[in-house]
């Protein structure tokens, strides 16, 4: 399994479906270090916008001398999002991307979260409940669904065409599966007969082209999170008029 990214893709432009590139396109190796670094740049980026709309919220409510609860909850999703950007690149920076790559699925958990905050009848009482340590997955929405992992997945697959698939396969990397086992196996065949090549405390190798994929894809469910963090903000700047 592997993420799989457009030709020339720019990170900056390019609407990613990934349902369509993972199913019908062979992967890009017309990539380079050049294309890992631009996606990286894009991350700094990236983490200062989700940083400045965090403190146009929070602004748009202390003016008024208040802070609310569901606020409260989507700063501490903004928080993790800027925190696992950080981890990835470090991660990256230090070749340990077996370890890197599980990061696209958290991220990918952050944007289920912070969807289910707008699903919901009652937004305090879905803060309270999560305060006190009830499970998201337990909490229905305003339809009377309980918000599960793939019930909030199948959601956002509509809004954000391909996240259903980044969540699935992403999560082959959370829990060991057979995935481990291939990146930690190298089979070269030779009519009948193969070599096998096994690691144990040697770092894993990707090839340039993957480690393209797998930051292009921890990018653009970056992204996609930076999105439904706008929809809250105009949706709180409406609210708060009630108190001017």
């Amino acid at each position: 399994m592997c993420f799989e990214i457009r030709p020339n893709a720019n990170p900056e432009t390019v609407l990613c479906n990934l349902k369509i590139i993972m199913e019908l396109q062979p992967i890009n190796e017309n990539v380079g270090i050049e294309d890992l670094n631009d996606i990286f740049e894009k991350f700094d980026e990236l983490n200062t916008k989700l940083n400045d709309v965090g403190l146009e919220i929070f602004k748009n409510e202390t003016d008024r001398k208040l802070l609310s609860k569901p606020s409260h909850f989507t700063f501490s999703i903004v928080h993790r999002a800027i925190e696992l950007n950080r981890g990835f690149k470090n991660l990256c920076d230090t070749n340990n991307w077996i370890t890197a790559i599980n990061l696209i699925r958290l991220q990918a958990d952050n944007c289920m979260r912070l969807y289910a905050l707008g699903l919901v009848a009652d937004r305090l009482d879905f803060y309270n409940r999560v305060i006190n340590g009830e499970h998201i997955r337990n909490i229905k929405d305003a339809d009377g669904n309980k918000m599960t992992d793939i019930y909030l997945s199948k959601k956002l697959d509509v809004l954000y065409p391909g996240f259903r698939l980044l969540y699935e396969n992403s999560s082959g990397l959370i829990h060991f599966s057979k995935e481990h086992i291939k990146i930690n196996t190298d089979k070269i065949e030779n009519n009948d007969d193969f070599i096998m090549r096994i690691r144990l405390a040697e770092t894993s190798e990707f090839s340039i082209h993957k480690k393209v994929d797998y930051a292009f894809n921890m990018f653009i469910v970056g992204k996609e999170l930076f999105k439904l963090l706008n929809g809250y903000k105009l949706s709180m700047a409406e609210f708060m008029k009630n108190y001017d």
